[in-house]
């Protein structure tokens, strides 16, 4: 038991503090959250077309600031106006730090980088440390990007937001999701599915005795309660039949789940 606890205490203690923040026209709410919980490393999101994007010369001021403490800062790129890429750069940088502690602060860059930033909490909270956070300014600079000065100042308070919960599809349905969307027009009958399910191990018969006698009736079986059934509920495919064949079919809402929760 005390040698348990002594490994978990050396993993707490192996753990990097990594802040997680969207950058948009404000430095202060990034950099002094991040020196006041003496963040390790800060990954900023930046818009994906830098060209177009006004916040650049923040995103600078930044790295030029965390940089100056000894704070190691990285970026990563997503289109600030959408929400499924942004989770997708979000889904990425938890991956690559999921074995450290990680803060996410919701209070910065676009409106649908902060629903991205804290829906990415929720739902890998089980998954990784990872806490989301919203930072008090002191002060709202009413002149802003007019003299390319930030749109707020200083910091009031760091408030650590609630822990809520969303569902996330299992891996298994999300592999059948990207060999859907691998198919010509993301369309496949549900008979090819049933055989490259199989060939992936996403579905398995009980026996070779099964496979013998009762192969195909099995394995559609499997398909469907392991499979097709939670797609379903989850509105990720659609089924129709078309001649003699059903066709599988990802929906819209599929196709935008899998671009964030495709498998790497």
């Amino acid at each position: 038991m005390l040698n348990s606890l002594n490994i978990f205490n050396q993993n707490l203690m192996d753990m990097l503090r990594i802040h997680v923040a969207a950058v948009g026209f404000e430095v202060d709410r990034i950099v002094m959250p991040a020196i006041e919980k003496k963040a390790d490393r800060v990954w900023l999101i930046v818009h994906n077309q830098p060209h177009e994007d006004k916040g650049n010369v923040f995103a600078d001021l930044i790295k030029k600031r965390l940089g100056e403490v000894g704070i190691d800062c990285r970026c990563a790129s997503a289109d600030r106006t959408d929400l499924f890429d942004t989770l997708r750069t979000l889904k990425s940088i938890i991956s690559k730090e999921s074995k450290n502690s990680i803060l996410v602060n919701v209070s910065v860059g676009s409106k649908i980088q902060a629903i991205a930033s804290m829906m990415i909490c929720m739902m890998f909270k089980d998954k990784v440390m990872i806490k989301p956070y919203y930072v008090v300014p002191k002060r709202y600079n009413t002149s802003g990007m007019q003299k390319k000065e930030q749109e707020t100042e200083g910091m009031q308070e760091i408030i650590p937001l609630p822990e809520y919960k969303i569902e996330i599809p299992k891996e298994r349905l999300v592999k059948c999701m990207h060999i859907i969307n691998q198919q010509n027009e993301g369309m496949i009958t549900k008979r090819a599915l049933k055989d490259l399910a199989i060939q992936n191990n996403l579905i398995h018969i009980t026996s070779k005795r099964d496979m013998d006698e009762y192969s195909e009736q099995a394995a559609y079986m499997a398909l469907n309660k392991n499979l097709i059934e939670p797609l379903l509920e989850w509105n990720f495919i659609s089924v129709t039949k078309q001649g003699a064949h059903h066709m599988v079919t990802l929906t819209n809402e599929g196709k935008n789940a899998l671009r964030f929760l495709n498998v790497e």
